[in-house]
């Protein structure tokens, strides 16, 4: 049964945090503080004894990611559909302020491991997809000029230059369904979804 009706609406949210079950706590939140750079908030046991750590990007959120033990022993079954993704979370997803700060991020995860990076293209940004040291998916991002229809995905080669990736995802978005300017459909997104938790 849905709800409708003025009365009925949702109140205003702000999404604040997201938290991992893990397994080795100690070389996860080394992970997300030393190489992704997270500050860490708080760190404490629970009286049935599980530890817990926060840590944040952001002043004003206490934490934006929440680490706590328990995860079970063994693999979880795989991803039915999208192989390298988990069972349950498919990925942690971080803007960057640019494309130069996203081949700052791939460098720095090229040097921390040798896990899989796939840098793609949505169009509506550049993308890095790695995982974090116990196997979540992780995207790194920085956003295109441009919005085209979702979902999209193409590879594409960090060996080229800035100018080089910048020209080639402009001419895929260009041929794709729904190009315009990214800010016209921000505005138009604005419109039915206002940034304010008071409005």
């Amino acid at each position: 049964m849905g709800v409708t009706g003025t009365a009925d609406k949702a109140p205003r949210m702000k999404f604040s945090h997201l938290g991992l079950v893990v397994s080795d706590l100690e070389a996860m939140q080394d992970f997300y503080t030393r190489v992704l750079g997270f500050e860490l908030t708080d760190k404490g046991t629970t009286g049935s004894g599980a530890t817990m750590a926060f840590m944040t990007l952001d002043p004003e959120e206490h934490h934006q990611v929440f680490l706590v033990d328990g995860k079970p022993d063994g693999e979880l079954p795989a991803n039915r559909f999208m192989p390298g993704t988990g069972p349950v979370l498919h990925h942690l997803s971080f803007r960057l302020a640019s494309l130069k700060e996203l081949r700052r991020m791939f460098d720095r995860l090229g040097a921390e491991s040798d896990r899989k990076i796939d840098t793609v293209t949505h169009g509506v940004c550049w993308a890095l997809y790695t995982t974090d040291p116990e196997g979540n998916s992780l995207e790194f991002f920085a956003d295109t000029p441009w919005y085209i229809e979702q979902p999209f995905l193409k590879p594409i080669d960090f060996s080229k230059s800035d100018d080089v990736l910048f020209s080639e995802t402009e001419e895929m978005c260009r041929a794709a369904p729904g190009f315009r300017a990214h800010a016209d459909f921000n505005a138009e997104l604005a419109r039915r979804v206002p940034a304010s938790l008071s409005d």
